[in-house]
């Protein structure tokens, strides 16, 4: 007997119940100002994907308050599917997950459905919320997604999200943000340009930078201790070069070892504290800093990195994280493998490096390794040591990266 195809569309009342709360939370809370013209004058009769910048947590319920009656398929990580309530009202939306950084050919396959149909596609080509500002890596496989949807694609353009609520921060804030809605590409276009016209297009729209704009803007930061949660993120001292060493005080990091100190202005800039002191101009800088410190020391085979962790994975494939084992993460000498207890047994498992591009994260909470075993999520001891794990494994892709391009030459 033919299987039944999954029923794709939106449910009418959840959108509703979702885009309601979504618009009331985000006028309260952030004040957002929409411009929909562009939008609003697609062909609608057509379907559509939508591209959005992640700039914040935030980000699905500006997006969906855009969006208004416009029922949309979103594209978003299996990770929200752990959590039962998010999962259910996902369910009911028809939300598409998937799993980061991994090859999903099903979700794939979902998308084109969505898009045959007439409906709309959201999704955001980072794949995680940028930490610093800046747009993060975007995999090229999204020309190949978008060849294949064989539809218009729009970028949502949010701006002041990351000033009023970046990934890193601790504390409440006040920064208006905006959205704007630009056609990308025609469908035609994604059928006759080259791809790599195609992926500068897609980068072209979705760079938005808060910090850059910041600087023509000159808005005040509304909030206190505004620099909390920085220190997670900064974990290298540019003038001692210990680690893990910053401490935060109302607007301001000093590390414990060389008490060089740094000040997180209203405007949202770096500042020294004396003349002494030692910084790097912001924080996309900072952490580029921190890359490439890692990335000498791989390259000269010096690197370790070791961390005693919590092992959670869902072992059953359900979306049920639970408690597995624990053990120490480590890598060294182009290894990277965990030791320790799974389900009461001890194991080692490495993983491959060629296939990682990135580790998604939350700054002193967990880190995952996308694997074929499932949700594999470690929690280190020292919860300031989850930022090093992402920033090893940017600084090592790199490192393949420029090796195939050298290669190539």
């Amino acid at each position: 007997m033919k299987k039944k195809k999954e029923n794709l569309k939106p449910n009418g009342f959840a959108w509703l119940i979702y885009r309601i709360y979504s618009s009331i939370f985000m006028k309260l809370k952030f004040n957002v100002k929409y411009d929909r013209t562009v939008f609003n004058n697609r062909n609608k009769s057509e379907g559509c994907v939508v591209l959005y910048n992640h700039a914040c947590n935030y980000d699905h319920y500006i997006s969906t308050a855009f969006f208004k009656r416009t029922k949309v398929n979103y594209v978003v990580s299996n990770r929200f599917m752990f959590n039962p309530l998010i999962r259910f009202v996902l369910n009911l939306v028809h939300a598409i997950h998937r799993d980061q950084f991994k090859n999903d050919t099903a979700s794939i396959l979902k998308m084109k459905r969505v898009i045959e149909r007439g409906g709309v596609i959201a999704i955001a080509p980072a794949g995680q919320v940028t930490i610093h500002g800046d747009i993060p890596y975007i995999n090229p496989v999204i020309v190949k997604l978008l060849k294949m949807c064989k539809a218009d694609v729009y970028t949502l353009q949010t701006s002041g999200s990351y000033l009023a609520a970046p990934k890193w921060g601790l504390s409440k804030r006040k920064y208006p943000i905006t959205v704007k809605c630009v056609k990308t590409l025609s469908k035609e276009e994604i059928k006759s340009l080259d791809v790599d016209t195609l992926y500068n297009k897609i980068i072209n729209d979705l760079n938005v930078n808060d910090r850059v704009n910041q600087k023509s803007k000159n808005i005040e930061i509304k909030g206190k201790n505004l620099v909390s949660g920085l220190e997670n993120i900064f974990f290298i001292c540019p003038k001692c070069k210990n680690k893990y060493t910053f401490l935060s005080n109302n607007n301001s990091l000093k590390c414990k070892c060389c008490g060089n100190t740094i000040i997180y202005n209203k405007y949202g800039f770096l500042e020294k504290s004396t003349d002494s002191d030692v910084l790097l101009e912001n924080e996309s800088l900072w952490c580029e800093y921190q890359k490439q410190q890692i990335m000498v020391q791989i390259k000269a085979k010096t690197y370790v990195l070791e961390s005693n962790v919590s092992f959670y994975s869902n072992p059953n494939k359900e979306f049920k994280l639970e408690l597995v084992g624990c053990g120490k993460l480590i890598y060294e000498n182009d290894s990277l493998k965990y030791i320790g207890t799974y389900l009461g047994k001890e194991i080692v498992k490495e993983f491959n490096l060629n296939i990682l591009t990135q580790f998604p994260f939350s700054p002193n909470v967990r880190f995952n390794i996308p694997d074929e075993d499932g949700m594999l999520e470690f929690v280190p001891d020292n919860k300031q040591e989850v930022f090093e794990w992402a920033t090893f494994i940017d600084a090592y892709h790199t490192i393949l990266c420029e090796v195939k391009e050298d290669a190539a030459c």
